[in-house]
């Protein structure tokens, strides 16, 4: 019964990888409409790097665990390909569908990162407008300020 536990253990946990790379498709989708719309805040593309980093996070553990008892149970699954073979053909698809998943999530965070770049280089541009322009404001303030005329000498009524 415990060798059953463990190929139990490892359908779940590919099960359980496939919803986290599910997440972040969803959440690479959020990510892209972030950096689209230019009214969206810093902090909504961080809440979206967040999320992210947990399932990462998530699924490295996952992996982690998973190698740890499929060495435990290879030569049993090997040896009784017979009893497991429902559960080794459903494994066998939820890797397909871990193996497509990464491709799409790998897809999207390519176009997310050119998308980014796009949304820096527009806000470094905008910085450089900012200082530009108070660069000229401080410009005239100290020429009209400083102009060397002492009002005193101006004016010649007195």
């Amino acid at each position: 019964m415990q060798d059953e536990a463990y190929v139990k253990i490892l359908r779940e946990s590919l099960e359980k990888k496939v919803e986290l790379l599910n997440l972040i498709s969803n959440e690479n989708e959020i990510q892209s409409r972030v950096l689209s719309d230019p009214n969206a805040t810093p902090d909504e593309f961080q809440a979206t790097i967040d999320n992210k980093d947990k399932w990462i996070t998530d699924i490295s553990t996952l992996d982690n665990g998973f190698s740890a008892i499929f060495e435990k149970v290879k030569p049993l699954l090997e040896n009784q390909k017979p009893k497991y073979r429902d559960e080794i053909a459903r494994m066998k698809d939820l890797v397909r569908q871990i193996t497509d998943l990464t491709t799409q999530v790998e897809k999207q965070e390519k176009e997310n990162y050119l998308l980014a770049q796009q949304k820096f280089a527009g806000v470094r541009k905008q910085a450089q407008k900012i200082r530009k322009s108070q660069s000229a404001v401080s410009t005239y303030y100290k020429s009209m300020n400083g102009s060397g005329y002492d009002a005193q000498f101006l004016d010649s009524t007195n």
